[in-house]
Parts: C-alpha cells; structure tokens; sequence
C-alpha cells in the first residue's frame, strides 16, 4: 500500500478576499503592485500624497484611494480607519512610500549635505515607515480580540520596501542608504520577532530592489547616459540589465500569500539581478583624484 500523497498540488496564491493596505501605491512600482493584487482577487486600499490616481487602477470596486502624508501618525490612523470601514480589516500591508533616489537632491560629500534634507529623509523613509507599521500592528491586535474579525484573518503580513542602496550604499546620498538600512534591518528583525506574539501566523519582511526598469530610470539614463547606466545596473549585476516592476511586484505576492511563504519571517529579499556591490571609481575618476 503507497504512502505517497496524490492530492494535487495547491498552485493558487491564497490571496483572494484579502484585504491589503499599499503606501505609496500610485508610483510607479506601487500601481503595478495594487494591479497585482487585483488581479489575485484582493481588495485593495491606496494610501498615496497624490491625488493622480493611475488610470489603469481607476473605476475597480475592490479598490479605494486615500490621501494621506505618512509622517502624520493621526492621518495615517484616519486612513487606515477609513479602509477598515470599507474592506475590513487590513490583513496585509505593504509600505512602499518612501522619498526615493529619483526626486533626492545629492552631494559629493556627506560633507556638504544639508542636515534639514538628511532629517527630511528620515522622516519619511523611517518615521513614516513606522507609522504604517505600527498602525497595521494596532488593527491586528484590535481584530485578534473582536469575534467577529478573528476568524477572517488570514495572509497577516507586511511587507516593506528596503533597497540596494541599504546594503552597499550611496555615496552621493547617504541619508537614503541609511534609512533604508535601518528598515531592512533593525525594523525588520523588531518586527518579525513583535507580529507572531500578536497573531501565531502574522509575518514581516522586506524587498530589496536594485535598479528598477521604471519610466523615471528610462529617463534617467536619457538624461545622464550610457554610462550612467552602466555604473547603476550593468558593472556589478550579473544579469546586468535594471529590474522589471513586475518582478518586483511578484515577489511581494509571494511573501504576502501565507499559502507560499507561510514560513518566510524576518528576510529580505534583494531583487538585483545578483548585484554583488557598486562601482566606486571610473579610471578618470582615480586618476583625477591621484593628481590632487
């Protein structure tokens, strides 16, 4: 008699019915995540400092948008409410609203950055990012003790949005190195250890993205070249091309379905095409500065 178990095998997300909470969904890589979970059957809540609503997103009644500046711990509390009111608890958060690269005045030296710019970031990249956090944490816990919502609760994850720059660094603008390290790291570990004592299954983890193939890099490297390019995504990355949004975006699926990644805690997942660190001199570069 065979022990083997012939039930087929379970490929689907899980995800559908859930509700999921997106900061910063209206960018650029924010709207290809809110259609990904469209498209897992989700019911989806924005939180975004715009009011361009992407038109892709728009007119889909299992999604909602809310103005909100995620520094502002009162309005941050105000939106999540409002989304709780209309899809329920929010079983899975994704905080990806931060102050990336792309819009970052930056400086040769860390000896000439503005100290209100470097406090700026931290208040987005880090306070804000707490803020979400905390807030999600609360509803959690306020739904483990409601019988109503207790059994409803599934796919309880958060996922943050670390970077590249978190790990190898950014000479020209180390506030957002920083402050994304200290969210993929320190916040990360915190946070996984915290959310089980909550609810037994609750997870939390991180993408780090590399370069992302958005319309802003495109730009970018219109904008300041070939080489440009090279340095950000090519020189030290295996694969050497910039990251798709919607490899970004699948990844953030996976670790919000408790059905795949039911067991995954506390990591970070760098999405880099195998980076392996950053370019530090050009051979001009060094010799310029041998001249000195």
């Amino acid at each position: 008699m065979s022990n083997v178990d012939t039930t087929p095998f379970d490929l689907d997300l899980g995800l559908a019915g859930t509700h999921v909470l997106i900061t910063g969904g209206c960018g650029h890589i924010g709207r290809v995540v809110a259609r990904a979970f469209l498209a897992a059957g989700c019911y989806v809540s924005i939180i975004d400092l715009s009011d361009q609503h992407p038109l892709e997103l728009v007119d889909n009644e299992n999604l909602i948008f809310i103005s909100a500046d995620i520094t502002d711990v009162l309005r941050v509390d105000a939106a999540f409410s409002h989304a709780e009111s209309k899809f329920g608890p929010v079983q899975t958060c994704i905080a990806l609203a931060s102050l990336d690269l792309s819009v970052l005045p930056q400086s040769d030296s860390l000896a000439d950055m503005d100290a209100e710019l470097w406090r700026r970031v931290f208040d987005v990249n880090i306070h804000g990012t707490f803020a979400t956090c905390q807030r999600w944490l609360r509803g959690i816990r306020a739904a483990v003790a409601d019988p109503a919502k207790v059994g409803k609760l599934r796919n309880v994850s958060l996922v943050m949005m670390g970077s590249e720059s978190g790990r190898f660094g950014v000479r020209t603008m180390a506030a957002y190195a920083a402050g994304k390290s200290a969210v993929q790291e320190g916040l990360l570990k915190s946070l996984a250890q915290d959310a089980p004592r909550l609810w037994a299954d609750a997870r939390v983890n991180a993408v780090a993205p590399g370069a992302v193939d958005t319309e802003t890099f495109r730009q970018e490297v219109e904008r300041f070249g070939e080489n440009w390019r090279w340095r950000e995504c090519e020189a030290t990355v295996p694969m050497a091309k910039a990251i798709p949004c919607e490899d970004v975006a699948r990844t953030i699926l996976f670790l919000a379905s408790e059905q795949y990644s039911g067991s995954v805690n506390g990591q970070l997942i760098p999405i880099d095409g195998g980076k392996t660190g950053t370019v530090v001199w050009t051979k001009e570069e060094l010799a310029s500065s041998r001249t000195n």
